[in-house]
């Protein structure tokens, strides 16, 4: 078995790692070419911190990790683990011994060793994985490399009622983002998730990138601003009829004032001016303050996406 970085491997390797993920995660929705964009970004050090295992020319794992958290908080975060599911049964355990087929467990372990390794490059404290709903049949070997479940990441769906009515704040305006007001989006969203507990920063790389990503729907990301104040931040996407709220964050001095409402408000009355069947989002289950607001505003839990476990080190 061998273990390889994804700026190590060849293009036809990708394109096999793409078909791989694309049929061992049942959610992955990225094209090949996003999957490349992405992993070879300075999210995942260029390709350096995603890990690709091969047995016997095949791939049979991958793991991508996010290192650049571990300089603010101590953090990692696998975002994406994908491994092999064992197709030899318990009851064949004798035949597998002798043929010498390694199984699930085995992959994910040396995965792992090789995530850790990497890791304490950085004098990481911690590391995050996220396991996702189709492939739950790793969560109890994950559990047998040490790592505690802490919280999930679900989707909740907006039901819209007609007896509902909610009532936009006039005070509120939602500015796009542009070169101009970028480094005070940056500056916004830091401060707003720097104590959340699956948080995560963006440099000015990253805001430049998300300018490009938006270009055709300037409307869908920008600054919130309250009595022409910048109070907070917001991110907006569409999938085919349905939209989705990606990112709310409002600046910590003005937290718990009521502007968390208005936005979530004034972001569903942007996503229907588009027109879409149904509104959805993504919320961490610790983060009480976030769940409880959606669900005062209308949104209901529909499914996990993924669950999220944490190893010290």
């Amino acid at each position: 078995m061998e273990i390889k970085q994804f700026n190590l491997i060849s293009s036809l390797q990708k394109k096999e790692l793409y078909n791989f993920i694309k049929c061992t995660d049942l959610t992955y929705n990225k094209t090949y070419i996003e999957m490349t964009k992405i992993y070879e970004s300075d999210t995942f050090n260029e390709g350096n911190s995603v890990f690709v295992l091969f047995h016997k020319g095949k791939i049979r794992g991958s793991a991508a990790l996010i290192t650049k958290e571990i300089s603010i908080n101590g953090e990692a975060f696998i975002t994406d683990i994908c491994v092999e599911e064992e197709n030899v049964g318990n009851e064949n355990s004798y035949l597998k011994s002798k043929l010498k087929i390694p199984n699930t467990e085995m992959f994910l372990q040396l995965l792992i060793e090789t995530v850790v390794k990497y890791c304490n490059k950085f004098s990481c404290k911690s590391i995050k994985a996220g396991i996702r709903e189709s492939e739950i049949y790793l969560i109890p070997f994950i559990n047998k490399l040490e790592f505690n479940h802490i919280y999930d990441a679900v989707i909740m769906r907006y039901k819209e009622d007609e007896n509902m009515h909610l009532k936009v704040n006039k005070e509120i305006e939602l500015r796009p983002l542009c070169i101009l007001n970028s480094h005070e989006y940056m500056n916004i969203y830091n401060e707003a998730f720097e104590s959340s507990p699956n948080g995560g920063t963006i440099d000015e790389v990253e805001v430049k990138d998300y300018i490009v990503q938006y270009a055709n729907n300037e409307d869908m990301i920008g600054i919130c601003y309250f009595e022409k104040k910048p109070c907070g931040i917001y991110e907006l996407s569409m999938d085919g009829n349905t939209g989705w709220v990606d990112t709310l964050g409002i600046t910590p001095k003005v937290q718990n004032s009521g502007l968390g409402s208005s936005l979530i408000i004034k972001c569903i009355e942007k996503l229907y001016e588009k027109k879409l069947n149904e509104i959805k989002l993504l919320v961490i289950t610790s983060n009480n303050i976030a769940v409880k607001l959606y669900k005062n505003k209308g949104f209901e839990k529909e499914s996990v996406f993924s669950y999220w476990f944490e190893k010290l080190i």
